[in-house]
């Protein structure tokens, strides 16, 4: 083989290598460094598995960054920051969390006695991360707009990260649906962005969906964030709002009823819901 022919095989594998080897060697790893937690049926399973996304993500997106042309180094760039700023503030999350306050207002109160808990961090970091991505997309006015549609659609999947295989199948529909439009409206590169993370996620979406690990706050907040900026940046400005208008919506709701509740209590949900995962 070519000599300069080995360095270009390599760059192209590594984040296949990392995703790959990270499904092989995360559960020892998970046992060694005790990353195990109770889900909510009191097995004790490995946790905080979206680790394995987010070096994958990372890897990609910095490479595609680095080979891109000066025209799509923005749109590149926008997917790094989302998946390595989510990814980083849900693993602050997930190891060093308290998991005593909850929601918004949970948080709220922690802070005015004094305390700054995680999810606040994160609530901040990724309002912060969001609006970078934002600016790298669009720049000027629709940057705000576009920085709390991709907030609110990480945590959007994180609030229903609450049940084996729920979050990651919600994003598994809504990411086919942007990359039908993507590619009906020429959008090839983003969509190409997304179906990558897609592919991964619907490799190790066994093991959440059968109650076997849990992908944690690293893996929720960055499926979202993901699939926040690919509508962002595929999608326009009135969609967007649209979006965000039923993102808050979303978001209200679920700071006055909890989501599994309702779920539970409405047939047609509870019978959609029980074919993400086991109940």
């Amino acid at each position: 083989m070519d000599a300069r022919v080995i360095p270009i095989v390599l760059f192209v594998s590594a984040p296949f290598v990392v995703l790959l080897g990270g499904i092989a060697l995360f559960p020892k790893l998970c046992r060694r460094w005790g990353w195990l937690k109770q889900n909510y049926r009191g097995a004790v399973v490995p946790c905080s598995y979206g680790v394995i996304w987010w070096a994958f993500c990372t890897v990609l997106y910095a490479e595609l960054a680095w080979v891109s042309a000066p025209e799509t180094r923005p749109l590149s760039l926008a997917f790094l920051v989302a998946a390595f700023g989510f990814g980083l503030l849900g693993l602050i999350d997930d190891r060093w969390g308290d998991s005593a306050s909850k929601g918004l207002h949970g948080h709220v109160r922690a802070l005015r006695q004094g305390r700054i808990t995680t999810g606040l961090l994160k609530a901040v970091g990724g309002l912060a991360v969001s609006l970078v991505a934002a600016w790298l997309l669009q720049g000027g006015w629709a940057t705000l707009l576009g920085g709390v549609t991709v907030a609110l659609m990480a945590n959007a999947i994180n609030l229903l990260d609450m049940r084996p295989g729920r979050a990651v199948s919600v994003f598994l529909v809504l990411s086919a649906m942007v990359v039908f439009y993507l590619l009906l409206s020429q959008q090839a590169l983003t969509a190409a962005m997304l179906g990558f993370l897609m592919a991964a996620a619907l490799l190790l979406r066994r093991h959440d969906a059968g109650g076997g690990a849990m992908m944690g706050d690293v893996g929720s907040n960055l499926l979202g964030g993901v699939l926040g900026v690919s509508l962002v940046a595929g999608v326009p400005l009135w969609a967007q709002a649209v979006v965000l208008a039923l993102l808050v919506a979303l978001h209200v709701a679920a700071e006055r009823v909890s989501l599994s509740r309702w779920i539970e209590d409405t047939p047609w949900a509870r019978q959609l819901d029980r074919m993400t995962g086991v109940r």
